[in-house]
């Protein structure tokens, strides 16, 4: 069994699925173009850290289409195994996930896909601080969370969590708490979900588009 592991969240790269804040600014195919480029190079950075670690397996788990080619071919190419996502909410989905993994695994780390920030130390600090914390949370500067790791979480751990809004670490550090979890936050991260991010923080993921 290896001892820890990193899923993957995101959407396979459907037209008018993904990244649907920014189509009134790229349009419908700029929009699959874009979330296409941010999987990719966080796949690319996961991928390179498990490479460095025999300890680390990855798994994608995948909203949408899992038989799109972009899920089988990065699957195929780093050695993930895909799930579809499974849950009514992003909590029901992440606690199946995480549940579903500390079978395989002793620590489970998720990860979302559009976290253009993330770099291979920040997940070896993941991993390190679950060696002393029952959960810890990678802060995004939106007031949401890039990564979220944990040993397990009880069923209906993210009840109180309104996903999509400012409140969403605070909500879930009130979970923690309320649950008696010890946790850990990593340095706050930013992620893409809009024109604003884009220009702000990766102005290269434009390269090359027809706007």
């Amino acid at each position: 069994m290896k001892k820890r592991l990193i899923q993957v969240f995101f959407k396979a790269p459907v037209e008018g699925k993904v990244k649907t804040r920014l189509i009134p600014k790229v349009g419908l195919s700029n929009s699959v173009a874009i979330h296409t480029r941010l999987c990719e190079q966080v796949i690319q950075c996961i991928a390179g850290y498990a490479g460095q670690n025999e300890d680390v397996a990855v798994q994608f788990w995948v909203d949408l289409d899992v038989d799109h080619s972009f899920v089988q071919e990065n699957a195929a190419r780093y050695g993930a195994d895909v799930f579809q996502q499974q849950g009514g909410d992003l909590g029901e989905r992440m606690q199946f996930a995480m549940t579903s993994g500390l079978r395989v695994a002793n620590q489970v780390v998720i990860v979302g896909g559009d976290c253009l920030s993330l770099c291979e130390r920040y997940l070896a600090q993941a991993f390190e601080m679950l060696e002393s914390k029952e959960l810890v949370f990678g802060p995004a500067d939106d007031g949401g969370y890039i990564l979220i790791g944990s040993h397990g979480l009880e069923e209906g751990f993210f009840n109180n969590v309104q996903w999509g809004e400012s409140t969403v670490l605070a909500s879930s550090i009130d979970c923690a708490r309320q649950s008696g979890k010890s946790y850990g936050l990593l340095e706050e991260r930013w992620d893409i979900d809009t024109w604003e991010d884009i220009q702000r923080n990766a102005p290269q993921l434009l390269e090359g588009l027809e706007l």
